[in-house]
């Protein structure tokens, strides 16, 4: 048995290129591609740098807040529980005294209730937490950051 074999169409590995004009069609086409597709890239991955970045000082005065609930709740005064929440910040809060204590935990008739330690981002001295990313309009986050805990003395 003979094994036939078509001469006529030429194997995958010897066809010839395409001609030099018919590429030419497709030259530069990446390129514009890229250029429609970079500013909608570039939003995206800036978008997600910033509000990571927000989201950091945001969780940094969430912190911050709830170790001054947790010195409140021992009975320390306000000036401590404020310190104690100035220092927990790293500097995110400008002014401790903005720092909202609802009650003091001092006595017998005092534990068991609640006392809640808030800071208002408003505050800051953008009026909130802002996050600025490029080709984006700033957004503004306000919100109030609390913790509540029971009063142990």
């Amino acid at each position: 048995m003979e094994e036939h074999r078509d001469h006529a169409t030429p194997r995958e590995d010897e066809r010839a290129p395409a001609p030099r004009h018919e590429r030419r069609d497709e030259e530069g086409a990446s390129a514009v591609e890229f250029a429609l597709i970079a500013p909608l890239l570039f939003m995206l991955i800036f978008g997600i740098i910033y509000f990571g970045i927000a989201f950091l000082n945001l969780q940094t005065l969430r912190s911050s807040v709830r170790e001054g609930g947790r010195a409140a709740a021992v009975g320390a005064p306000v000036e401590t529980v404020r310190a104690k929440v100035d220092n927990a910040a790293l500097g995110a809060i400008p002014d401790a005294g903005d720092v909202v204590v609802s009650r003091l935990c001092d006595g017998d008739e005092s534990v068991g209730e609640d006392v809640t330690v808030s800071y208002d981002t408003r505050n800051l001295p953008e009026g909130g937490i802002v996050v600025t990313a490029p080709f984006l309009p700033a957004i503004h986050m306000t919100p109030i950051v609390s913790a509540s805990f029971r009063c142990e003395v």
